[in-house]
């Protein structure tokens, strides 16, 4: 009773610190709705996709069923070469590793999945679909899916939070991993206690803790939240070149699709309310850490505690 009791309160200033968030968070839209109300609304049909997802040169695309749903991926290189694993974060899907695909090819079998719930991947509807136990599965089950023992595991944000997992848990299948702006749960955790100005960083996590209210506001200005992300000054892209605009219309051909941006954020309503419990001591395989400077939403301070995990 003492730890369901403690969970309860957690829980508890979750939802709290997730309405405080989100009533911010609406005070921000509605006046950006105000400012622009007829452009907040307007939406652009996307029925075909971009040029740039279908070049061929990033790869072939394949679906696989790993535990219960079928999964696309984009693979590239030998299917004979050892496995290199790309998992994807939020807001991404298997296109983010575009460059991965090419460079990789040449000694590895490079396969880009879209994670649960993004793009061609099948979206189971109910929340608790999304749970970091479900995920890790997918992951287990989508290596032997693939023809192969074990892999070079290689993500990035929420792939890296799952990669971790997997890592922890099923330690067999993963060769050698790659983390890309991710802490593991316990350095997370750590420096949250030392340093509580991440979670004005995180504030995110708690907004998406409400319902509808986090699509509604991803959803306005016609995705402009994807402009922001990957063209302007925010989301840490100085350069626009490394976005085009076609590459950008790709990532909202994406989210427009019919309940994809609640499967998105699916994943993070899970966090809180189903855990995971993961094996305790240090990791065996080799690990690369790497940490891009600029990252709006985690402090770059925590690659550096990654020593000895």
């Amino acid at each position: 009773f003492k730890y369901i009791k403690m969970a309860a309160v957690s829980v508890g200033i979750v939802y709290v610190v997730a309405v405080f968030f989100g009533l911010l968070a609406t005070c921000v839209t509605f006046i950006g709705i105000l400012r622009h109300p007829l452009r907040a609304f307007k939406k652009h049909r996307r029925d075909v996709p971009p040029s740039c997802l279908l070049d061929t040169t990033l790869g072939t695309h394949h679906y696989v069923l790993a535990n219960g749903i079928r999964f696309h991926y984009v693979s590239a290189g030998k299917d004979s070469k050892p496995l290199m694993l790309l998992l994807h974060g939020f807001p991404e899907f298997w296109f983010c590793w575009r460059h991965q695909l090419k460079e990789f090819a040449k000694d590895y079998r490079v396969v880009a999945v879209d994670m649960r719930g993004y793009n061609e991947t099948e979206r189971p509807p109910n929340k608790n679909d999304y749970t970091l136990d479900i995920l890790h599965k997918d992951i287990a089950e989508l290596v032997p899916a693939l023809g192969h023992n074990t892999c070079t595991l290689v993500a990035h944000d929420w792939g890296a939070i799952v990669a971790w997992g997997v890592a922890a848990k099923h330690p067999q299948l993963v060769e050698k991993l790659v983390i890309m702006n991710c802490p593991q749960t316990s350095v997370f955790q750590k420096f949250v206690r030392k340093n509580p100005r991440q979670i004005l960083k995180s504030w995110y996590l708690f907004m998406f803790q409400l319902p509808w209210l986090p699509e509604f506001m991803l959803k306005l200005h016609d995705y402009a939240f994807l402009d922001g992300a990957f063209c302007k000054k925010a989301g840490c892209v100085h350069n626009e070149a490394f976005f085009p605009p076609d590459q950008v219309e790709a990532y909202k051909y994406v989210f427009s699709k019919p309940g994809a941006a609640t499967a998105a954020i699916n994943y993070y309503r899970c966090m809180f309310t189903n855990p995971t419990k993961l094996p305790r001591g240090p990791l065996t395989m080799p690990i690369l850490v790497l940490w891009g400077d600029c990252d709006v939403a985690l402090d770059k301070t925590m690659a550096d505690m990654h020593t000895s995990v």
